[in-house]
């Protein structure tokens, strides 16, 4: 379970998520960080006053949105092509940085803040409605969202942070995929229409395929086996999966497994072992490192917050 966290010594929620880049702070070191969640699953949520003065070439692998809690505005300065721009973020309201794509920026400001991040796959997971279709949810670089539904939902998060989450994780699930649709419609990046798959799987060769997979997820599946139940080679079924699916076969394996090994953490009380045993992984090491690259935690982490 999350603690309530008071005057932190450390805001650690931008460090958590950089893959590249690096962060500036002021040389007075004057951070105050009075908020902050780090284990739940796919996102953090961190408040406080800022010490950031810049990033360069950062490169996050979670969205991040910074809500502006002062009665200020927040003033940016953001590197384009043709040297740097600024932009201005009223007060209640946010900014969006995208998972993945590369800002530089400078500021001059201790403002009151709010930072959420969320795994863009995870995000993914609770909006889309089924399984079959779940990607990474993409969001482009946004400034200035006045969205009071948005607040609302970001300082509930820290809320719950600061109260121990006693709502439990499905109150922060439910919170997270009303935020995420909100996001989609003030950040979204509108997609390309789809194109019409030539040579996938027939309807019943998919139907037959998903079933084994639902039914056999703690079995040692193979593209072999599928194959077979589809009646091709396994060349032409892997091309015929992707196609159909929109993911190669072992990547939609490890989706389900993994989602199935989260809806067991959360609704039994087995070992992770057993967990681990029970979706199809080869131990508990390999079931733990897979599953934080996907969630952004481990397994026992969870358990913790949950027990």
């Amino acid at each position: 379970m999350t603690a309530p966290t008071s005057h932190v010594a450390e805001p650690v929620l931008l460090e958590s998520i950089v893959t590249h880049g690096t962060v500036l702070r002021r040389d007075s070191r004057s951070a105050i960080v009075t908020s902050q969640a780090l284990d739940w699953p796919g996102m953090l949520v961190e408040a406080g006053r800022n010490d950031v003065s810049g990033v360069d070439d950062l490169v996050g692998d979670q969205h991040y949105l910074s809500l502006n809690l002062d009665s200020a505005p927040l003033k940016l300065e953001v590197k384009e092509p043709h040297g740097f721009k600024p932009f201005v973020v009223p007060p209640q309201s946010l900014w969006v940085s995208p998972s993945a794509m590369p800002i530089t920026l400078r500021l001059n400001s201790t403002l009151r803040y709010l930072r959420v991040s969320i795994d863009p796959l995870h995000l993914g997971r609770l909006i889309t409605p089924s399984l079959d279709d779940v990607v990474p949810v993409p969001l482009r670089r946004t400034y200035a969202v006045q969205s009071p539904q948005i607040t609302h939902l970001m300082l509930t998060l820290q809320e719950e942070a600061d109260t121990q989450n006693p709502g439990g994780l499905a109150t922060i699930e439910a919170v997270t995929t009303a935020l995420g649709h909100l996001l989609v419609r003030h950040a979204g990046v509108e997609r390309a229409p789809p194109v019409r798959a030539r040579g996938g799987l027939s309807a019943a060769a998919k139907r037959r395929v998903l079933e084994v997979i639902d039914a056999t997820l703690d079995a040692r599946l193979t593209i072999e086996m599928l194959a077979r139940e589809a009646g091709l080679s396994p060349a032409h079924f892997a091309r015929a999966f992707r196609e159909s699916l929109g993911r190669a076969p072992h990547q939609y394996l490890l989706a389900c497994r993994l989602e199935r090994a989260r809806r067991l953490l959360e609704t039994t009380g087995a070992s992770l072992s057993d967990i681990a045993q029970r979706t199809g992984f080869a131990d508990q090491a390999h079931f733990t490192r897979l599953f934080k690259r996907a969630f952004g935690t481990t397994p026992g982490a969870i358990v913790r917050t949950l027990h």
